[in-house]
């Protein structure tokens, strides 16, 4: 069970670092007041790549969820493993949700409510990359307030700080002042903070010994 597990968390580490480089590539590019999802709709220069970026951290984020649930089972005290458990369901129900962001893409200029009208595409694309990363966010508190002191716990709290506040603010952006400058920024701060907790977990948990 030990060699699968590190299995699953090395695939991880390199699904997770394959995936934010294409999204990383794809997104350097575009201007920043544009949405990073804008970067996916048909016909702009690395839509291809951007997909397949959100496909791989997809599959990152399902084979964390074992390691994250197996790790904290091992340790055989009750409190930690149910903490275990909650990441690992959580991770386990992102990972869908961000298949659907990279498979199903926004229309051309990514029309958020409340200032504009979105498509039921649009919405099915939002929700899946909104709700992927709310589970994600709640993954990396799981791992912040874990009781077991360690490197994933450290990892888990450098992301509160470095994560949480691009999130915030992001989704401030979206109500209150719609596509802009402020936005997208805050979005892409986001993303890379989320994408390198993923990455350093995932090889956090390739190193670690229950």
């Amino acid at each position: 069970m030990e060699a699968y597990r590190r299995w699953l968390a090395g695939g991880s580490a390199v699904l997770a670092a394959a995936g934010a480089s294409g999204l990383a590539i794809s997104v350097a590019g575009s201007e920043p007041f544009r949405y990073v999802s804008e970067s996916g709709v048909t016909g702009a220069p690395h839509a291809g790549l951007y997909r397949a970026g959100m496909i791989l951290l997809a599959a990152s984020i399902a084979l964390l969820s074992v390691p994250a649930w197996w790790t904290a089972r091992a340790t055989g005290l009750p409190v930690v493993g149910q903490w275990g458990v909650l990441g690992g369901l959580a991770l386990a129900t992102a990972a869908p949700l961000a298949g659907v962001a990279g498979v199903v893409t926004c229309s051309p200029g990514c029309p958020l409510p409340p200032y504009e009208t979105p498509t039921v595409r649009d919405l099915i694309h939002a929700g899946g990359a909104i709700g992927a990363l709310l589970l994600i966010a709640l993954v990396i508190l799981v791992y912040a307030l874990q009781p077991d002191p360690g490197p994933l716990r450290r990892a888990g709290r450098l992301a509160v700080l470095l994560a949480y506040p691009p999130l915030i603010l992001s989704a401030i952006g979206i109500v209150f002042a719609g596509r802009g400058l402020f936005t997208g920024l805050m979005e892409r701060a986001a993303l890379v903070a989320v994408s390198a907790w993923l990455v350093a977990t995932a090889a956090l948990h390739l190193r670690r010994k229950p």
